[in-house]
């Protein structure tokens, strides 16, 4: 028999709780959105997996999820001309704090997010961010390569920013902030009365955060814009920073959090290309001298072979049964990467991959299909064994391993950039090709150099 204590502080956060930072995106929308109760939940069970009982005590985001979804179906009754993205901000701005450690504490914002359910809040929150379905495909083609340049150039052509931190949501998250950047929100009074609503900040420590405008009067539905700029100051690089921005006006507090990463540079992550010339642009978040030099263009070695069916399905590793081993040897390479692709192998056919350095295993890719990639990064001088497993193979298939070791540097790439950087300044850097042979793929790098910190390599394909 259990007693059910009343004077235990709450809420705190679950041990289990899903926490950010988001990494896809590049770490620009902020998650998770909120948190809702998950330990210990009166539920209502199916008997025949709970012993017989109609309802028992659940822990989890399962239990979570439903709480949300719950408040949700009651908000739309009360509000049936409200948008789910209308609802999921009112939820959000209405939220309050966990007791684990300070609301600007970054660490604490990727627990909570906007903060714990507050349905009473929620059902009057005076403003909320709403977002349609071109804003999330803005944000998509910001975020991934899953829209038609095509939509993506008529979106931005309609004035939908294609940055993922301007999607209109009801929190602020920049994952790259090259010294200074400017964030674009909207929000709409859905109060019952006209009113003026001022804006305060708190947290941001290292950073100089500037609203515009400030103050804003917005009539019984009336939409109007702000922009927030983040400059950094003193904040730690490669760290994030958190706060929180607070609409009042009296009646109202709508409140949003905010996290901020600072860096160097920001430069694509990768760029490919057919043999013509490639351009790109990054933004310095530094003033001093700045470095782009070219790495490789590498052929892939192709390594060719049949491999079985692992009738264990168990994970790929040394001792996989019917796996096929392929030693390799690094030695300079500053990047390596080892491909599998659908199309060499039998229709229907999932192979995995996994890569060892002696009996370490340092990479692995276990997709649905056979499509597997497995990347290092300045990996260490040395043998390693790479690993084709059959993880779901008729009898037999053929593969063909493509093998890149990108050395140093590079005879077919030309690179041309900038010479200085000047924080929240951009440069262009230029890549131009010579001595390709046709019908093949190659792999390189742009390494960066000046100051201490810069990102990684940018691989060009």
């Amino acid at each position: 028999q259990a007693s059910i204590l009343l004077n235990v502080p709450a809420p705190y956060t679950a041990s289990f709780s899903s926490q950010g930072p988001l990494l896809a995106g590049g770490g620009d929308l902020l998650k998770p959105d909120l948190m809702a109760p998950g330990v210990d939940i009166l539920a209502a069970v199916a008997p025949p997996g709970n012993n017989g009982m109609d309802f028992n005590l659940y822990s989890g985001t399962s239990m979570s999820s439903p709480h949300v979804a719950g408040l949700a179906a009651l908000l739309m009754d009360l509000h049936p001309d409200w948008t789910p993205m209308m609802i999921k901000s009112a939820l959000m701005t209405s939220g309050y704090d966990v007791k684990d450690g300070s609301k600007n504490d970054p660490l604490i914002i990727f627990m909570q997010g906007a903060g714990h359910v507050q349905p009473n809040s929620a059902a009057d929150p005076g403003l909320v961010y709403e977002s349609g379905w071109n804003d999330w495909l803005a944000f998509l083609c910001g975020t991934t390569t899953g829209v038609s340049a095509t939509t993506c150039d008529a979106l931005a052509g309609m004035g939908y920013s294609l940055d993922p931190s301007d999607l209109n949501v009801a929190s602020i998250a920049i994952g790259d902030l090259p010294g200074s950047q400017t964030v674009t929100r909207k929000v709409t009074n859905v109060g019952k009365a006209a009113a003026t609503y001022k804006a305060s900040i708190s947290g941001m420590s290292g950073f100089n955060v500037v609203v515009s405008p400030s103050t804003l009067t917005l009539a019984v539905g009336e939409t109007k814009a702000y922009t927030v700029t983040f400059t950094r100051t003193t904040a730690p690089l490669y760290e994030y920073t958190g706060g929180q921005l607070t609409w009042s006006s009296g009646n109202y507090d709508v409140r949003s959090p905010m996290v901020v990463r600072p860096m160097t540079l920001t430069a694509p992550a990768s760029v490919a290309g057919t043999g013509d010339p490639i351009s790109f642009e990054v933004t310095f978040g530094y003033d001093g001298t700045f470095t782009a030099s070219g790495r490789g263009l590498v052929p892939a070695a192709l390594s060719p072979g049949t491999v079985s069916d692992d009738p264990t399905d168990g994970a790929c590793s040394l001792t996989a049964p019917n796996a096929v081993l392929i030693p390799v040897t690094i030695a300079g390479t500053t990047y390596a990467r080892f491909s599998l692709f659908d199309e060499d192998v039998n229709a229907g056919s999932d192979l995995d991959l996994c890569v060892y350095r002696g009996s370490t295993q340092v990479g692995s890719s276990g997709s649905g299909t056979s499509a597997e990639e497995v990347n290092l990064v300045d990996p260490v001088d040395g043998d390693y064994t790479v690993v084709v497993q059959g993880w779901g193979v008729d009898v037999v298939t053929p593969f063909v391993l493509h093998t890149w070791l990108v050395g140093s540097s590079a005879t077919n790439m030309t690179v041309t950039a900038p010479t200085a950087a000047v924080i929240g300044g951009t440069g262009i850097i230029d890549l131009t090709f010579s001595g390709l042979v046709p019908a093949t793929e190659y792999l390189g790098s742009v390494a960066y150099s000046g100051i201490e910190g810069l990102p990684a390599p940018t691989i060009v394909e």
